[in-house]
């Protein structure tokens, strides 16, 4: 039975999340490559691809859970800020080239990798 409830409570989260998602001001939409509109007519992805030569510029992210991965030729700690101030929603020091960030709220954020010697990196956030 417990199993049942548990299965429940996953699909109403999912629904919710899906929700969430679709809100956002602009035009609404599509996601993907153009995604939601947003804050100050900024479009929020569900996919993005950040690089070392991006450092400190603004992505737009729909709410919800991605998969991180990156590739650097260093122990990099990776973090998520929100481009309006505030607290990291995602920092780490991951040990794997991939990572889960869950609960993840639409808006602007900063995605930087820092760490010694760290030359070319890329940082890929795909929706789940």
């Amino acid at each position: 039975m417990s199993r049942g409830r548990g299965r429940g409570a996953a699909i109403a989260a999912a629904v919710v999340l899906a929700i969430a998602g679709c809100g956002g001001g602009g035009d609404g939409g599509n996601g993907g490559e153009g995604g939601n509109g947003g804050e100050g007519g900024a479009t929020f992805a569900d996919r993005l691809t950040v690089t070392s030569a991006d450092e400190r510029v603004a992505h737009g992210l729909q709410a919800g859970r991605y998969r991180l991965t990156w590739d650097a030729d260093c122990r990099p700690t990776i973090s998520l800020t929100p481009a309006d101030g505030g607290e990291a929603a995602y920092s780490a020091t991951p040990s794997l080239k991939f990572v889960v960030v869950n609960g993840l709220a639409a808006g602007l954020y900063f995605v930087d990798l820092e760490g010694d010697d760290c030359g070319d990196w890329e940082i890929s956030l795909t929706s789940m």
